[in-house]
Order: structure tokens, then sequence, then C-alpha cells
């Protein structure tokens, strides 16, 4: 079933696996679907040092079960990490008791277990045998994150016995946890009274927690409330009627001193969020609005079924993980784990932004809002490395600034700042939003061309950008790498013709920029002369200054085992000077450029530098799938597209989150590959350009192109656009 997720075998070494893979989310608060209750050998409070790491190559301490609880906006301080995400306290624990045994996935005995995941609405469901001395307990576990109620998370559970007898329900909040092994919580308040937990953070946020717990049959014996160790406890005692089933409900309510509305006053806020709909009401209203969501974003497949569920578990990550906000963006874990600290990188512009573009527009313009608000951050950012203008950091967060603490990235890893541009002109471009473009954007546009005017180097009348990382990041200290220089340049001569359209619309924006015509003049002369490694009478890139002197190396003899990645198996020192990649930054170049460059280049290029990548990057795959399309090699195409669908299922890679930036790339995979659409920065006009491979009989989908949706239809006999 291509909406539905299940796994029906419990293993708890793949249990964390599931646990992000199968994480909720509603564009306000985001879950980890980890159990209700307790796991034994799983302990959620522990600290240690994480300490920087290379990315592709740190190990991440694999516990069996990592809870997570995510409102995006919600950033402690890491003393090391910098600005993180925060794991707040978990307010979703629900423990069974029958007769002094406590379900426990780990110990307790239990058949007919099943989980599952609906990706239409969102909903996980639970359901085992749970097997004791004295009974058998059915019980299923429901929960979903309301899309209708934003700040609610609904949990529902029943019990159906086989024999008489009590059973003790512990619901719980738990405000013990740590992220990525710190506490973050500077006070930890909670009130007996109206069940609630309220926590001040490291960085003065507050966040309030309110739970409700409804026994819809009048079975509850007693009732107690305590708190044991910073745990708030509500105990209820049931009776227990042969094959009589048992309804428990209970509702988790958020209120945060970031909210829109927030009135000054955390205990009055959240008493202000708690609201009175049925489940019934809020479950229909809650798949309502998913339904159109879908609407605008599914993408229909036929002809293969590990397809079709692979590009919808992608588009629901991407929809459910899209925030309400735009002061934040989407981590690179799509808020199901820690591993990235919360932090957003270049996968945003270039991986991510496409998606909403062209399905969610509404969202798109928040991505890119998110940018400019924090164009103070990427100013900081500038300064602290002696340029003006604005640099945008490698590691986005919170404010903005840097939050990368592998100097190599943070330093040299420049096109970030670039490709930040790039998205804000391919979103202004498709929703011909010109006052954006005019306004917040421009101001955008001239703040990272200062920098750029002052991080190039003019040598004789040639300008380079010297000691760079391109996204290819095995090699880190390179010279006029293509794919920046190139994204530099697109970057630049846009800024000049937003500039000449405002001289024209909005003169007075040119005036508060205080942009002068000797910048002008600069900004085209670096435009004119930046150096580009495109060997035309060659048909070939270089991907950097004197690539071709790199070390040539055995890649097979030193990468002894292929499901590791190869970076584990060479010094980072040699990795550094030999001509291997971790992702090949021209073949990125090749499809975000793809009308600039004809197909004897393309697969020049492609035929020579896929050997040497290793795609130890998530982001490898996808883009090497697209440009094989461009090129007619479509069995190559699906091969590459195939090895990307199952990074976070078949190969269970969601343990520490989600591969989000690989999500988006799926999406592109099918849609810009092989339905082949030509996106709006290539052609003011929709085309198709049929790339199906044999693997699949047909794709359809909506498509919001220059203000307009469209209805797209492409199968091995005709492709068809209709006008909606």
């Amino acid at each position: 079933m291509s909406w539905i997720l299940t796994n029906d075998i419990y293993d708890k070494k793949s249990n964390k696996h599931y646990e992000g893979a199968y994480s909720q989310g509603n564009g306000y608060l985001n879950i980890r679907a980890s159990f209700d209750e307790d796991l034994s050998e799983a302990s959620q409070n522990d600290t240690f040092w994480r300490l920087p790491a290379n990315v592709t190559l740190e190990k991440q301490r694999h516990t069996l079960s990592k809870w997570g609880i995510y409102i995006p906006g919600i950033y402690g301080n890491h003393p090391i990490l910098g600005e993180e995400i925060i794991n707040l306290p978990y307010p979703l624990g629900i423990n069974l008791f029958y007769e002094g045994e406590r379900l426990d996935m780990n110990t307790s005995s239990f058949t007919e277990f099943n989980r599952q995941l609906n990706l239409k609405n969102g909903l996980l469901q639970r359901e085992l045998n749970w097997v004791t001395e004295a009974n058998n307990i059915k019980v299923k576990y429901t929960r979903y994150c309301s899309m209708a109620t934003k700040n609610m998370i609904v949990q529902k559970i029943e019990l159906t016995p086989q024999n008489n007898g009590e059973i003790i329900i512990n619901s719980f909040t738990d405000s013990d946890v740590t992220t990525n092994g710190y506490n973050h919580f500077k006070e930890i308040d909670i009130d007996k009274e109206c069940q609630s937990v309220f926590i001040t953070t490291d960085t003065d946020q507050q966040i309030g927690i309110h739970t409700d717990l409804n026994i819809v049959n009048e079975n509850v014996k007693d009732n107690k409330i305590s708190i044991i160790k910073n745990r708030l406890n509500n105990d209820t005692v049931l009776q227990l009627t042969v094959y009589k089933k048992i309804v428990i409900e209970k509702r988790t309510y958020f209120a945060t001193s970031i909210d829109i509305d927030y009135c000054g006053d955390i205990k009055k806020q959240l008493e202000n969020k708690i609201i009175a709909y049925s489940y019934e009401e809020d479950l229909q209203s809650h798949n309502k609005i998913w339904e159109e969501k879908w609407n605008q974003s599914d993408v229909v497949v036929t002809g293969n079924e590990d397809v079709q569920t692979a590009v919808r578990f992608s588009i629901y990550h991407l929809l459910r993980s899209a925030n309400d906000k735009d002061t934040v963006a989407i981590d690179a874990k799509a808020y199901a784990g820690e591993a990235y600290f919360g932090h957003y990188f270049w996968d945003t512009e270039v991986y991510l932004l496409p998606f909403f573009i062209y399905t969610q527009p509404e969202y798109a313009k928040k991505l890119i809002k998110y940018r400019y608000n924090t164009l103070k951050g990427a100013k900081s950012n500038a300064e602290h490395y002696g340029y003006r203008g604005a640099k945008y950091s490698w590691e986005s967060c919170i404010t903005g600034r840097e939050q990368c603490s592998s100097w190599q990235y943070a330093d040299f890893e420049v096109h970030v700042t670039a490709d930040v541009i790039f998205g804000l002109i391919h979103y202004c471009k498709n929703t011909n939003d010109e006052e954006f473009l005019i306004n917040e954007g421009l101001e955008m546009m001239i703040e990272t061309a200062r920098y750029w005017m002052e991080r190039t180097y003019k040598k004789g009348d040639r300008y380079h950008i010297q000691g760079v990382m391109g996204p290819d990041e095995y090699l880190a200290f390179t010279n006029d790498n293509t794919f920046t220089n190139y994204m530099v340049r697109y970057t630049l001569q846009a800024t000049l013709e937003t500039v000449s359209l405002a001289k024209v619309k909005k003169s007075d924006v040119l005036s508060n920029l205080n942009i002068t015509e000797d910048e002008l003049n600069k900004i085209e002369d670096i435009v004119n002369n930046i150096v580009l490694l495109v060997d035309k009478d060659d048909s070939f890139i270089e991907q950097c200054g004197n690539f071709m002197e790199f070390e040539d190396i055995d890649i097979d003899k030193i990468w002894l085992d292929k499901k590791r990645p190869f970076g584990q198996f060479i010094s980072q020192e040699r990795n550094y000077r030999s001509k291997v990649l971790k992702q090949a930054d021209v073949v990125a170049l090749l499809y975000l450029f793809r009308k600039d460059f004809d197909n004897k280049m393309k697969k020049n290029c492609i035929d020579y530098y896929e050997p040497i990548t290793t795609h130890d990057s998530s982001l490898s795959y996808i883009f090497h799938s697209l440009v094989y399309s461009d090129i007619d090699e479509q069995e190559k195409a699906y091969n590459m597209l195939e090895k990307s669908l199952g990074i976070d299922l078949t190969e269970k890679g969601a343990a520490e989150g989600i591969h989000i930036a690989n999500c988006g790339g799926i999406w592109q995979a099918l849609v810009m590959g092989f339905a082949g659409l030509t996106n709006c920065l290539e052609s003011d006009e929709l085309k198709i350009t049929n790339k199906l491979p044999d693997e699949i009989d047909s794709l359809s989908y909506k498509i919001y192109f220059k203000d307009s949706w469209y209805d797209i239809y492409v199968d091995h006999n005709e492709s068809r656009v209709t006008p909606l």
C-alpha cells in the first residue's frame, strides 16, 4: 500500500530507525515515533560531550530509543556546538501496569505486533497482543499532531482484555531529557494541580505543556498524581471487564514564548490554548487539511509501487516539516532527530525549495523570508571574517550567525551565500513576486554582492575565488571551484538586473541601500571576468583550478567495505589531496544550469566524474539521476534514483532523522527529470520533455508555474499539460 508504511516485526536494533522514519508533525511541532511507554535499556537523560566532527564520518550514539519533541524556534546554546534545537520534555508517556508487570517492548511477551504510519493523514498506529501470566490484553495506540489545532498532540489507547482484572494507567510527562547529551533546561516548574509542566531554557525561552487524560468508559477505581524526579505522573486504576474495550484519550497542549499570540504570561498562554473539540471533530478537520495539502503536492506513479511509496514518503515529510513561521526553515533532519542540531544548510534552497515553489508557494516564501530575517546574522558573519556585506552561514540557525563547529566548512564552504540568492531568484521568478524581489530581495542581493566584491581576488583582468570548498566536501582547499564561481556570477548578474528593475519601479529602494555606481561597475566587472573552468572546445568542465594535478588513487583498493563511507578508510589529510569526490559538484552545476550546457558536455563530465564519486552524501545520487535523464540515459537515471529511494526506507537510515534534502531531490528527479518539467529559470513557458524510464508506466501531478496551476500527465505514449 503506497499510503501506508508498515513494520510488523519488532527488533530493538532497528527500533530507532522507525522512530525517525515514522516521525509526525504539523508545521508547529514535530515528534519522533517513539513508543508511548518507557523502554528498558533506553535512558533519555544521558549526558555527554558531543564534539565537532566531520558530519559524514561522525559515529552517532545508537541508543535503542530517543524521544524527540521539537518546536522549531525553540533553541538552546550548546557550549561547543552553538545554537541547537531543544528536545522538549516528553509528555506522551503512557505506561501500562498489570499485576505488577509493566508493558515493555524489550522485556514483555507479546504477539501480533504491528505499527503503521498513514502518509495520507499522518496517523501513527501500533497494535499488539500483550501476554501476561494472568491475561491477554489487546492494545492499540493511535496518535497524531493535529493540523487543525497546531499546538495539540492527540493520543488514543484502546484496551481489550480476555479476562477480568485491574490495570494501572501511568500517564506521565518527563522533563529529565537531554539534547545531544546536554541539558538546556534552566528552570523546571511542575504544577500538579493543573497537570502542567513549565520550562525555561538557557536562552530564556519559555514552554508550557499541559496534558488531559480522559477515560471514556467509567471504570476508574482510583487516581493519584505525583512528582518523581522531574516526572509528572497521573496514575489511574481501572477495572477491566472481559472483552469490554476501554478507550483512553490523552491530549497534550503546548504554548511557548515565541508564539505569535504570546500574551506575556506562559501559564495564561497555555490556558488559552486548550480547546474543547471532540476527538472526531478535530480528526475530521485534521484530515481535511491533509487532503488539501496532498491535492496540491501528490505525485501519482503507476507501474512501480516502490517509487510511488518512496515519493509519497518524501512528500509527507516535506509537508509535515514545513513551518508556519518565517523565522525558521527546515533543518537537515526535518525535525526528526538531533544529528544536525536543527541547523539549516544549502539544502534549503537547492533541494527543498523547488518542491515548495511549484506545489506550496506560500511555504516557499516563508523559507525565503527566513533568509531575509537572518540577514543581520549574515552581515555579522561577513564582519567576523573582515568583509563588508553579508555572508550566509554554512550551518544557520535561529540568529543566522555561523553555527558550524568544524572550521573547514564554516570558513570555506562559501557557495551557500550564492545558493541563498539563487533560491530567492527561483521563488520570485515563478511567483512573479516583484514587490518582495525589489524590497527584501534586492537588499539580500546587494549585501551578498558586497561580500563577493571583497571575497573575489583580481589578478590581471580576471577574478578568482581562492580557498573554497565546493559541494564536494572531499576537496577542502581549492581555488576557482567552478560550481561556486558559476553560482556567484549568476547571482551577481541577477543583482544587476534587479537594480535596473528597481530604477524603473521603485528608485527609493536603491537610495536606502546606498548602492553606488562604483559598486555596480565592480559587480559588472566580476560578472564579465570571473574565472570559469568551462572548456567549450573539449566539452568539459574542470571541478576546480588544477584539479587534474590532484593525486590519482586506487579507490577500490582503499574502500574495502562499500556499505560504509569511503571517508572511513582514508585519512582526511590524504582525502583532501586525492582525486576522489564525496559528491560531484560539476554534476550539480550541470543540472541547476542545464540550459547552459549541451548534452555532449554533460555526458563527458558525468562519465568522467561519476567513477571517482563515492556518493557518501545522501545528496549525490539525485543530481546524477537528473543529469542522466537529461542526456537520455534512462537506465542509469533510474538506477541512481533507486539508490536514493532506499536511504530512509529499505536501508533504514532514519535513526537520527530524515534525509530531507534527499526527499526534495526525489521529487525533483520525478518531476524535473523523468517527467521533464522545464523550470521557470530555464523558460517562461511551461514545457514537458518526456524522459520516462521503462520501470515507470506513468506520472501525474499538479504544478504551480508562473502564477497558474496545471495538471501534468506523462506516460510512454504522450505528455499532457492541462491548465486548471
